[in-house]
């Protein structure tokens, strides 16, 4: 029903790791940010490619689900929809030795070292989130199915531990294949047909359509402005990515590796628009791009074809998705 796609924040994140000068006060807390995100993402990524093996006639399945109920947003990695309950999968990808803390509610990461990290645990979301979905189920008049969990860990030499003697800890928690069995006991459990198969497929509309990212400002979240940004085209040469290129006679020209380019400055825009402000003013355009002239961004900026409003000076040029894609991982 939905397809993964890179999130929202993985993509921000990207660009703004790109445009950060590597002397910047947040650099490298930005650059291990990244580095999560890549990770949660290739976490989801083998859920998904699992999760693909499951019977078409009996699942319906949404990646990177984003919902909100009363102002809360909430993100569910994978929802299985069926006719006799709904199941809730939060993908992670922690290595190592994982010890889940019953006491405080914590997931403690030994690392070969014998240093431990913490992090909240999995199962304590994967309830939020249970709770959140019921409610927004009721709030949209569904059909009120048992909604469970599970939390899927990508590496499969991950080491589970507890403090607890009790093993019903792992119940919610499953590794690789160990996801299909895990399903299997949960089919067992929720035997019973619900809903017709009409319902479920109304349902499924409904989901996508109430679809309300949580709207993101990267540069407000590591408290940095505009000013922080590297302004400029950036060379389209992956071994390159110098910054600024120069703009003359219709082309990008890069002073680093002569490459030339006639539509460089896309990407530039995109990183305007998305990780700045989705407007732009012609001056705006000129100062970001390094353009020599005024005549020059107006001319590029009109070539685009973006919506607008407002005349002359004042006129404000909008973000278009179709025109200006976002960066590419």
């Amino acid at each position: 029903m939905q397809e993964l796609t890179p999130p929202q924040r993985l993509l921000l994140t990207e660009i703004l790791r790109r445009l950060l000068e590597i002397t910047n006060r947040k650099y490298q807390e930005v650059e291990r940010d990244l580095a999560k995100r890549w990770a949660g993402y290739w976490g989801e990524i083998a859920l998904a490619n699992y999760v693909k093996e499951l019977p078409q006639d009996k699942y319906y399945i949404f990646h990177d689900l984003q919902l909100q109920i009363h102002g809360i947003y909430f993100q569910i990695d994978t929802l299985l929809l069926s006719q006799n309950y709904i199941l809730i999968i939060e993908a992670k990808n922690i290595s190592g030795t994982l010890v889940f803390d019953n006491v405080f509610k914590q997931l403690i990461r030994i690392h070969k070292d014998g240093t431990e990290e913490s992090f909240e645990d999995p199962r304590v979301q994967c309830e939020r989130l249970q709770s959140l979905l019921r409610r927004w189920m009721v709030k949209n008049g569904c059909k009120l199915l048992p909604i469970d969990t599970l939390v899927f860990l990508k590496s499969t030499n991950t080491i589970l531990k507890t403090n607890s003697a009790d093993n019903a800890d792992f119940n919610k928690v499953c590794k690789g294949r160990d996801l299909f069995n895990k399903i299997e006991k949960l089919e067992q459990r929720y035997n019973q047909v619900k809903v017709n198969n009409e319902t479920i497929i109304q349902m499924g509309k409904l989901l996508l359509s109430q679809q309300s990212p949580k709207p993101i400002n990267i540069l407000e979240e590591y408290k940095l402005t505009a000013k922080d940004i590297r302004s400029g085209v950036c060379c389209p040469i992956e071994t390159c990515r110098f910054i600024p290129m120069n703009y003359k006679r219709g082309k990008w020209n890069c002073p680093a590796c002569h490459t030339t380019s006639n539509d460089a400055h896309l990407e530039a825009l995109g990183d305007h628009f998305y990780l700045i402000k989705p407007t732009m003013t012609n001056i705006e355009c000129r100062n970001f791009l390094h353009l020599p002239t005024y005549d020059t961004s107006q001319k590029i900026l009109f070539k685009l074809n973006l919506p607008t409003t407002g005349k002359t000076k004042s006129r404000l040029y909008y973000l278009s998705p179709k025109k200006v894609t976002p960066c590419v991982l």
